[in-house]
């Protein structure tokens, strides 16, 4: 929780390891005899005072958007195997009580091995292939799975569509078609149709499904195109009701009060919201908004609270209640860059919103500011993601940066807990143990990978999955930014998001994996 009169204001800068100085390289030129298929390097650096542990990264690039080893290390050296040929950039930071800046990146050139020149008689040879840059960037295993060919979905959604006690997967494609498939096998439950010839296409932008509890306790599906709304029956798609709004809704989201189920839709281009009859589709209110809003509106989740946030571009945050009206407002003190997000806490819940400047807290009561995480010359984008990575019973909160960095802070007091390079591509978050640790990962939507997950421990990336060159090469020209869903199967979790062609929906297996409770 956060001890609201000892906020901390954090800078997330530190002393440069040797600033401007380059990492000290040795190569092992006895490990590239040993490996005809393979190479190894041995990485060493100088030393800081008083630095016991270093974060240490290889990439593919010299600005670190394809990292193939991400790792805290002990000690000032590190041996790095199976490497394909090819040039590599490698950084190190020192690692105290939180993450120091990289150090000044350096290239190493690995080269084909030179191969053995009296093989052992009857020996054999290892196998084309056998080692590669994705055997040091994620060990972890995966079996089965499935695709299913469903068009682009981007944004796969899970629903109760056939029992409240498990999870469908729900979504839309680029020629607005919903499909539910069954999370298990990729199979369609329901579907509805197909575009008709000379039908004109809604822009994808303006499509998007969200579920709403009905009252049988299972899920119905309300799908967004455009100006028109309309809700299916989650268990067999059947059209329950359908209108037609004054404009397209950009954003929405699900509130209940207990007695009712509303529907709020942000049309952002006019700075107004609608507010629907989730059941029934009764249009109850239509409120203009003061400014533009970041994001979307934001279901609060006090069971009941019938509540919602909003922040605006200028910084003010407002709460209001179902029918829309303000219960009270606040001030973030810096242009907003995300939706707000709410966090219960044991003292007293918060919110939390990303600005200019930084991570702000504010009281969840009375939106009074509690302080600041502020990042150098970055800022929070995207969505916030909080959950309990480590089962102490606090949340962390994950925020993405405009720099492309992955940062951790502990909602409890505002710390930061690490920080990882991913790049800007990166649009979603997911929670998942994928390698058996007990600790949740952070998982997320890959940019030009499938998925990659980081440790919830220190950020340094646990798994990696990279998909075929030939079905990347052939990806459609959709940017619609890709997100990721993690779910309970069997003893283990399943992966699933849409593939790099952008023609189908691709789920991955971990057997030993835990997703969640509640994603």
């Amino acid at each position: 929780m956060y001890c609201f009169r000892h906020f901390r204001l954090l800078l997330l800068t530190a002393a440069m390891l040797l600033p401007g100085a380059a990492p000290v390289l040795a190569q092992n030129p006895s490990q590239n005899n040993a490996q005809a298929s393979g190479t190894a390097v041995h990485l060493r650096w100088s030393p800081r005072p008083g630095v016991l542990r270093y974060r240490l990264q290889l990439a593919s690039d010299s600005a670190f958007a394809d990292i193939l080893f991400d790792r805290v290390v002990t000690g000032n050296d590190y041996q790095i195997n199976g490497l394909l040929p090819g040039r590599y950039s490698w950084r190190i930071a020192p690692l105290t009580a939180t993450l120091g800046e990289f150090s000044t990146p350096a290239v190493i050139e690995v080269r084909e091995p030179t191969p053995r020149a009296s093989p052992t008689p009857g020996a054999a040879a290892s196998p084309p292939g056998d080692s590669s840059r994705t055997r040091v960037a994620h060990p972890i295993l995966t079996r089965g799975g499935w695709r299913a060919a469903v068009g682009d979905i981007a944004h796969p959604i899970q629903a109760h569509l056939r029992s409240p006690a498990t999870f469908d997967l729900v979504g839309i494609n680029s020629d607005g078609i919903v499909f539910a498939l069954d999370p298990s096998s990729g199979v369609a439950l329901w579907s509805t149709g197909r575009r008709a010839p000379g039908q004109i296409r809604t822009p994808f932008g303006s499509f998007a499904v969200l579920s709403a509890r009905s009252r049988s306790g299972l899920e119905n599906v309300i799908v967004l195109r455009g100006a028109s709304v309309t809700s299916l029956q989650g268990a067999n798609g059947r059209l329950l009701w359908q209108i037609t709004l004054p404009g397209a809704a950009t954003n929405g989201t699900v509130i209940s009060d207990g007695r009712s189920t509303e529907l709020l839709l942000l049309d952002n281009s006019s700075a107004r919201i609608t507010i629907l009859d989730a059941n029934t589709g009764n249009l109850l209110t239509q409120i203009k908004l003061p400014h533009r809003a970041v994001g979307g509106p934001v279901a609060l989740v006090r069971p009941g609270a019938g509540r919602f946030a909003l922040a605006y571009d200028n910084g003010q945050i407002e709460i209001r209640d179902v029918t829309g009206a303000v219960v009270r407002s606040g001030d973030a003190g810096n242009p907003a860059t995300t939706p707000p997000l709410f966090i219960r806490g044991r003292r007293g819940d918060f919110v939390l919103v990303g600005t200019r400047r930084g991570l702000t807290a504010l009281t969840a009561d009375e939106l009074r500011p509690l302080g600041m995480v502020a990042i150098k010359d970055d800022a929070p984008r995207g969505n916030l993601a909080s959950e309990d990575l480590d089962g102490d019973g606090m949340p962390e909160v994950i925020m993405l940066t405009g720099r492309g960095q992955v940062v951790a802070v502990n909602a409890a007091d505002g710390t930061t807990i690490w920080e990882a390079s991913v790049g800007n591509e990166v649009q979603t978050i997911a929670f998942a143990d994928v390698d058996g640790d007990r600790v949740l990962d952070v998982v997320l939507d890959g940019g030009q990978n499938f998925a990659l997950a980081l440790s919830g421990r220190d950020g340094s990336v646990v798994w990696k999955d990279n998909e075929l060159p030939a079905l990347v090469a052939n990806h459609s020209a959709s940017l619609a930014p890709r997100s990721i869903a993690a779910m309970p199967y069997g003893a283990g979790l399943l992966l699933i998001a849409e593939d790099l062609s952008r023609t189908s929906l691709r789920a991955l297996e971990f057997p030993q994996g835990t997703a969640a409770r509640g994603h």
